[in-house]
């Protein structure tokens, strides 16, 4: 018996048969799995990375798909989707960050560790040359010394070197026997110009008994003066000081008639070095890194 209200058919078209209507079967209630969704997407990111966004994923697809299919009995779509959504950017940075990790891994390491320079010791006080610092293979060639007056005179194999200090009364008089002296045996004078604690000029003297630079040093006498103690006679006479080593060619009255300086070659070992200073003592070194265009004249005055 009825008291007048219609009974409503289940079987209707869009009604399923097992469920009662929304307002029959009380307040919706909502999706605990779009709770959980939710909440293993935050997990995911702080605590179960990766996992915890799998499962958010899987969740809150399923979450939304029971929501739908509840007909207003369970609510939670937002939460659901938000899961989803979280458990999606949590798989994808977690696979970024393995990926990168797995790279960074497989990467073959790129740190080169860095050659010092070889740096040849400090002249010794007499100026002598210095040693090589590698043991040659076979015996260099022999040294003699003598001194005498300021003058320091030095046999490395086939090169003479001449040291000139403080004590040489007058520099321009001294490289005028120096002149004379290599004259005498049909070899050229060729000032080297150094400077204390000057590495590339260090690198040049440990270089000069090399079977190279012997080769490229045959005919010459190799005069050495420190700026330090000939600065204001150099530049009267025209030969640069300003960067060393510096090697100048002289000819009358001891002024220069070609220079150049260690800004010609890299490294400063053999190999480098007795290719420009053979060339330029023969007049044959013609593609320069600096050209020298002469010595200042007297009537010339500097900017």
């Amino acid at each position: 018996m009825t008291d007048g209200a219609p009974i409503p058919d289940p079987y209707l078209p869009g009604r399923r048969p097992d469920t009662l209507d929304a307002a029959a079967a009380g307040p919706a209630q909502t999706s605990g799995l779009a709770i959980w969704a939710l909440v293993l997407g935050v997990l995911g990111f702080t605590c179960v990375p990766a996992v915890g966004g799998l499962l958010a994923l899987t969740l809150g697809i399923v979450a939304k798909g029971e929501i739908s299919r509840s007909e207003g009995a369970r609510t939670g779509t937002g939460l659901a989707i938000s899961g989803a959504i979280l458990g999606a950017l949590n798989l994808i940075a977690s696979i970024a960050g393995l990926a990168a990790i797995l790279a960074w891994a497989g990467a073959p390491s790129s740190s080169v560790t860095p050659v010092a320079p070889v740096v040849a010791p400090a002249p010794a006080p007499t100026l002598l040359p210095t040693s090589p610092t590698a043991p040659p293979t076979a015996p260099g060639p022999k040294t003699s010394a003598s001194h005498q007056g300021g003058v320091i005179i030095t046999r490395v194999g086939k090169v003479d070197l001449v040291d000139l200090d403080a004590d040489v009364p007058s520099l321009s008089r001294e490289l005028e026997t120096q002149r004379k002296a290599a004259a005498v045996d049909g070899k050229k004078v060729l000032l080297w110009v150094v400077l204390d604690d000057c590495q590339p000029c260090n690198g040049v003297a440990a270089s000069l008994a090399d079977a190279k630079m012997q080769t490229a040093l045959e005919q010459i006498r190799l005069v050495r003066v420190n700026t330090r103690d000939f600065s204001q006679d150099l530049s009267f006479l025209g030969i640069p000081v300003g960067k060393v080593p510096g090697f100048a060619l002289l000819g009358a009255a001891n002024r220069p008639t070609d220079y150049v300086n260690g800004g010609e070659w890299d490294e400063d070992v053999p190999r480098n070095i007795a290719p420009v200073l053979g060339n330029f003592v023969r007049g044959r070194y013609d593609k320069r890194r600096e050209t020298w265009r002469g010595p200042r004249r007297e009537d010339e005055t500097s900017l």
